[in-house]
């Protein structure tokens, strides 16, 4: 997003919040999203997440999604405080408590956490969220068939065509009854570890983690391998070590076979928005791309 953020999250704050930002640092600053964290006048911690107008998900469905899953009492998320449109300004704006500075991609880079410990952790919430039912009235990210069409109309021909027996195993492995809802971005940076580490009971008596959820914009229903799938490749745990370690975590039933198809999916996708089209990260996605979709022979990785 560009142009008038700061405006946008000062009117956010005094109008949804009800006190005007004293402290301002941006966390994230996206093409349909920005992110900051605030402290308010009244001293209050807060984060503003600003959400473009020609999104597809606003301020309105992620508090919706937030207040499903809060009520459901298995996975922590942040509190919201306020959302709607941003007076004067073509944004919305959600503003909700501030979880906490410190994520598990932190905490495993400060070496306060090992790696494996904190992919568990993210397997477990994964777990948790997936029993959590989807709100009907919040429009979700777009289908599986729906994301193949728009990847095949921006991935190389040589790079789709070999993520062919990758669909065709998908289109295979489609089960209504095995459908959940699904994060869709579930990795290291989403999740908040918060002050209070020690695992709590929820409001229907369930355990509850004490990390906390965030980022919902990718949310969507599928098969379960489908968001497995997009935390092995953007947790970099694309190893057939890493695979089966966090399928165990997770607990549940899982197709192998399902999911090694939807890791190849979900790398060529990451690959080409983000590698080819807007020349991110060119290496990192690269080497996923090469670890998820091993090259044809006599063919090299693009």
């Amino acid at each position: 997003m560009t142009g008038g953020t700061v405006l946008a999250v000062e009117r956010a704050c005094t109008e949804l919040a009800g006190s005007a930002p004293a402290e301002t640092v941006r966390v994230r600053n996206g093409p349909k999203t920005a992110v900051y964290r605030v402290r308010l006048a009244d001293g209050r911690p807060v984060v503003v997440k600003l959400f473009a107008a020609n999104g597809s998900h606003g301020a309105a469905d992620e508090a919706r999604l937030l207040a499903a899953v809060t009520a459901a009492g298995r996975v922590r998320v942040p509190t919201v405080i306020g959302y709607g449109p941003v007076p004067g300004l073509t944004v919305s704006a959600l503003v909700t408590t501030d979880a906490g500075t410190s994520t598990l991609g932190d905490a495993v880079r400060a070496g306060q956490m090992p790696r494996p410990a904190a992919l568990m952790r993210i397997a477990l919430l994964m777990a948790a969220f997936h029993t959590v039912k989807a709100p009907a009235e919040v429009p979700l990210a777009p289908s599986i068939g729906q994301q193949v069409s728009a990847l095949a109309a921006h991935c190389p021909k040589q790079v789709f065509v070999r993520l062919a027996p990758a669909l065709e195993v998908i289109a295979a492995g489609a089960r209504l009854e095995r459908l959940v809802w699904c994060h869709g971005d579930l990795h290291l940076e989403n999740v908040i570890c918060g002050g209070d580490r020690r695992l709590t009971v929820g409001e229907r008596g369930r355990p509850r983690l004490p990390e906390y959820l965030v980022d919902f914009e990718a949310a969507t229903v599928e098969v379960p391998e489908y968001d497995l799938a997009q935390t092995l490749v953007t947790c970099d745990a694309l190893e057939p070590s890493d695979r089966l370690f966090v399928a165990a975590a997770y607990g549940r039933p899982v197709d192998t076979g399902l999911l090694d198809a939807y890791v190849a999916f979900q790398a060529a996708r990451g690959w080409t928005y983000a590698a080819h089209r807007e020349g991110r990260d060119r290496d990192a996605w690269a080497a996923r791309l090469h670890l998820a979709l091993p090259p044809q022979p006599g063919r090299t990785d693009p």
